[in-house]
């Protein structure tokens, strides 16, 4: 019994991939017959059925390789105009594209004889209860070099031995019509001499008659004949024989890599076993599933997108120096004393952060010069060493010595906040986080960019399937919100006035939007409840727009910069708020569909159905990129979310759901008592993210507690032991700041 596979899509189009070098795509979809987009390097496929065996599946993804990389749009129309029947066209050419991506790739040869060795079992090619010694010569040379020339019991006679090294020699295009022009003069004298009968089929998509085309310099280059013997008269190289010639090809329209044509002589002979295989091939495609749809990352104008940290600061000014900053949550004194109060607390916040980022500062810079020492090493420098000549008759080590240091990498940091609604009773704990990171990263010089996402700042106009009013797509992008803005919070460019100025704004910002959240249905307080520019409102959630926008945004920091190690944080307490579809105006709307993303970068494609859209983002940004992407999911209930870690923690049921099993709950539920956070890592859990963490908000909070009043007697050691713990408490609770200073230490 033949073991089957389970076809991997995504691992198939990997392989083909490998096996295009210059990074074709390939797409997997409803169709009848395999093509190749010249132009856009786009390699079509058909959906096979799931039950085809590994090395049948591979066979035919290189077959199709094979002719996307070699065989030119031109070939069946000169074919044509030349009266060659379309199915000796195919069976000539097969030969030559799977022997030159046999060559490039030796490792494929066991590939083309176990996959072919299983169709022809399988009666692929019709030969089955007949003697293949009794077809056509143009069947007995198909079945051959098909078989690879393994157990074929194909006979030739002295004669036809002649069009088998013709076969083996083949090399270019011009190779291949005049092979099958002198094996179309011969079968059609076999069939004539033998009287065998042939049924022809057309296809129903018919080659359409095109003018014929010039022959380029090039061509008529390698367009010598071939020798009496079958072998080339310029007796080429074999390792040089894949030119400029057998690549180019015409990119104005995609090809077919079947056999589809007419033909006009319907006398002339035709190969049957071609014929078979083709009708064949039809009967492996997968009707019943659902059709897949590519989609590709679409495109942002950073400057209609990002709203700087300038016109931030401009936008904050002009609201609170007007006459207009009251609404029905405070009048204009009581603003006036709200952002007084405001800034007194940001004040006294930045104040106690800096003494203990300053310690954080020190710390760090001793542990990685502790740590570039580690590694040091020494060489000499040439120039003699006075201190050392007294012992150069016993020691020939008598010169100066020079430390070398490894040069350290360089850094880079972008962090996406979450500003949708939801964030409200965590959004200040997370800003105090934030300003301390952003504090440390300017005093270490590490370049850094901090956005918030959010689609509020046009009165909050959600996303819609149409988009046709505010974003231009291209043909097969992703649909973005229409609404969706990054608003810089805080940059390494920027001054130490704007820094603190912007970091004021966040800071009174966040306040306003915590407390006016939690205290609504109590006397109004003007510090709770003070006025705020309303397009700075909270928000839904597009952090798949935002992911979508890093993967320009991220490369430009890092060839901005220099950046070595990229480190990007994101700080959210939910998913985003839609799938990913793809922009065809052209095509009715399906969910009846399989999405996939195209990152057009690295050729990679990712499964984006439903909730699965953002981690295809994730994985494709860090392919890209190379950058370290950590999570911090910020959660506000006391109770765990058993829902992400049984994402996380579990494994697969019966049913394909994840779910963990009562001990591995049970630890997770212990952790979360102690500690208040839970994480997850990528490789060891199931998360795409390199780091997750899933933590409590209230383990945000800051904490700067005094040092315990010691006993009246108390020794140093008591002493010691409360001021360690105190400066543990505090620093413990800098939970940001320490997971950047391991990730860059």
């Amino acid at each position: 019994m033949k073991q089957k596979y389970t076809i991997n899509q995504e691992s198939k189009s990997y392989l083909a991939n490998l096996l295009a070098t210059e990074n074709l795509e390939v797409q997997y979809m409803k169709t009848a017959t395999a093509s190749f987009d010249v132009k856009n390097r786009v390699l079509t496929i058909p959906i096979w059925k799931k039950d085809l065996s590994e090395p049948v599946t591979d066979l035919f993804v290189s077959h199709e390789v094979g002719h996307a990389l070699y065989t030119p749009m031109s070939l069946l129309t000169k074919a044509h105009k030349l009266k060659i029947n379309h199915s000796i066209v195919n069976v000539v050419e097969d030969a030559r594209i799977e022997k030159l991506i046999k060559r490039r790739y030796n490792g494929l040869r066991q590939s083309f004889i176990r996959g072919y060795r299983e169709l022809i079992a399988d009666n692929f090619f019709g030969t089955q209860g007949k003697d293949i010694n009794e077809y056509l010569l143009i069947d007995r040379l198909n079945i051959h070099f098909k078989s690879s020339h393994v157990s074929s019991n194909v006979k030739f006679t002295d004669e036809e031995m002649k069009y088998v090294k013709m076969m083996e020699n083949l090399e270019t295009v011009q190779d291949v019509i005049k092979v099958s022009k002198l094996l179309q003069e011969y079968c059609n004298q076999e069939k004539e001499e033998t009287g065998r009968e042939q049924q022809i089929e057309f296809d129903k998509h018919e080659l359409e008659e095109v003018a014929p085309e010039e022959m380029t310099d090039e061509e008529k280059e390698s367009a010598e004949p071939l020798n009496t013997d079958g072998t080339m008269k310029d007796d080429q190289d074999e390792t040089s024989s894949i030119k400029e010639t057998d690549t180019k090809q015409d990119d104005t329209d995609p090809i077919s890599t079947g056999a589809s044509g007419k033909t006009d002589d319907l006398n002339q002979a035709i190969s049957e076993t071609d014929r078979d295989w083709e009708s064949q091939k039809q009967n492996l495609i997968d009707k019943d599933t659902p059709d897949n749809e590519y989609a590709y990352l679409h495109t942002f104008k950073d400057d209609e997108i990002i709203v700087d940290y300038k016109k931030v600061i401009k936008d904050f000014k002009k609201f609170y120096s007007s006459n207009n900053s009251t609404s029905y949550y405070s009048t204009i004194d009581e603003t006036k004393t709200a952002i007084a109060a405001s800034r007194l607390e940001y004040n006294k916040f930045k104040k106690r952060s800096l003494k203990t980022v300053m310690y954080l500062v020190k710390e760090f810079e001793q542990k990685k010069s502790a740590a570039l020492y580690a590694r040091a090493s020494s060489d000499k420098t040439g120039v003699l060493d006075p201190l050392k000549l007294h012992s150069y008759k016993y020691a020939d080590d008598i010169f100066k010595r020079l430390t070398i240091l490894p040069d350290g990498k360089n850094h880079g940091l972008m962090l996406l906040l979450d500003w949708s609604g939801s964030m409200h009773d965590k959004v200040l704990e997370t800003t105090e986080q934030l300003v301390q990171l952003t504090m440390f990263c300017r005093k270490i010089n590490v370049p850094y960019e901090v956005y918030a996402f959010t689609n509020a700042m046009n009165g909050g106009r959600r996303y819609n399937s149409d988009n046709s009013d505010t974003v231009k797509y291209k043909l097969g992008d992703t649909r973005v919100d229409e609404e969706y803005k990054l608003i810089q919070w805080s940059s390494s460019t920027m001054n130490n006035k704007d820094f603190d100025t912007n970091l004021y704004n966040l800071y009174t910002l966040a306040n306003t939007m915590a407390n006016r959240s939690y205290r609504r249905n109590e006397d109004y307080n003007c510090y709770e409840f003070m006025s705020y520019p309303q397009e700075y409102s909270m928000s839904s959630t597009p952090l798949n727009d935002a992911l979508i926008h890093f993967h320009t945004l991220v490369p430009q920091f890092q060839n901005k910069y220099s950046i070595d190690k990229m480190n990007t944080i994101l700080l959210t307490d939910g998913g985003s708020d839609r799938g990913c579809n793809r922009y065809d105006p052209t095509l009715p709307f399906s969910r009846n569909k399989t999405t996939y993303i195209v990152n057009k970068k690295t050729r990679r494609q990712y499964n984006a159905n439903s909730r699965n859209f953002t981690n295809a983002l994730i994985e494709s940004l860090r392919d890209q990129t190379g950058t370290k992407i950590v999570n911090f999911y910020i959660q506000s209930r006391r109770a765990l979310d058993m829902w992400q870690h049984n994402e996380t923690h579990g494994t697969k049921n019966s049913a394909g759901y994840r779910q963990m099993s009562s001990k591995t709950e049970a630890l997770i539920k212990k952790q979360w008592r102690q500690d208040r956070v839970i994480v997850a890592e990528r490789g060891k859990h199931n998360t795409v993210y390199d780091e997750q963490y899933t933590i409590n908000s209230n383990s945000l909070k800051i904490s700067d507690e005094a040092m315990a009043t010691p006993s009246e007697n108390a020794k140093t050691g008591e002493l010691k032991r409360l001021f360690s713990k105190s400066r543990n408490s505090s620093l413990q609770s800098r939970v940001l700041l320490n997971r950047f200073i391991k990730l860059v230490a």
